[in-house]
C-alpha cells in the first residue's frame, strides 16, 4: 500500500479524471445518457472508499479558489466513482420544499440516504431519480 499522501494524490487524479468525462459527456448527451453512462458498472470493481471521503474529496478537488462546478457536474462525478465501486447509487434531482423558482438541485443516494456531495439534499423535495 502506497503512502497516505500518494492515495490522496490518485484519488484526487481519479476526481479530476470523471470530471473531465462528465463534462465531455455533458456536452454532447442528453442528461439520461449521461446518468446511464456514469451508472454502468465496471467489469472489476475498484477497493472501496467509504462515501464520505469520496463526497469529500469531489467537494474539495472539484473547487478551485471560489469557483466550484454545478451540483449536477459534482454529482455526476460522485455517482461515477461510487458505480466503480459497484455501489448502486442514485442520482437524484428535487426542488426546495417550498419552490418559487425552477431552479432544481442534484446530489447523490445509497439506499435512500444522501450521500452528497456537499449539501447534499440540503432541504430539497426528490422530484426525479436516475440510476
Amino acid at each position: 500500500m502506497g503512502s497516505p499522501s500518494a492515495s490522496k494524490v490518485a484519488l484526487a487524479l481519479r476526481v479530476w479524471s470523471r470530471y473531465l468525462l462528465v463534462r465531455a459527456l455533458l456536452a454532447r448527451r442528453p442528461l439520461p445518457d449521461v446518468v446511464r453512462r456514469a451508472s454502468q458498472s465496471p467489469r472489476r470493481p475498484r477497493r472501496a472508499v467509504s462515501h464520505a471521503r469520496l463526497s469529500r474529496a469531489v467537494n474539495r478537488c472539484l473547487r478551485v479558489g471560489s469557483r466550484r462546478p454545478t451540483c449536477l457536474v459534482a454529482s455526476l462525478v460522485l455517482l461515477r466513482l461510487l458505480t466503480e465501486q459497484g455501489a448502486r447509487a442514485e442520482l437524484v434531482i428535487g426542488l426546495p420544499r417550498a419552490a418559487t423558482t425552477k431552479d432544481a438541485h442534484a446530489w447523490v443516494e445509497l439506499g435512500g440516504l444522501d450521500v452528497g456531495p456537499p449539501p447534499g439534499k440540503g432541504g430539497h423535495e426528490p422530484m426525479a431519480r436516475f440510476g
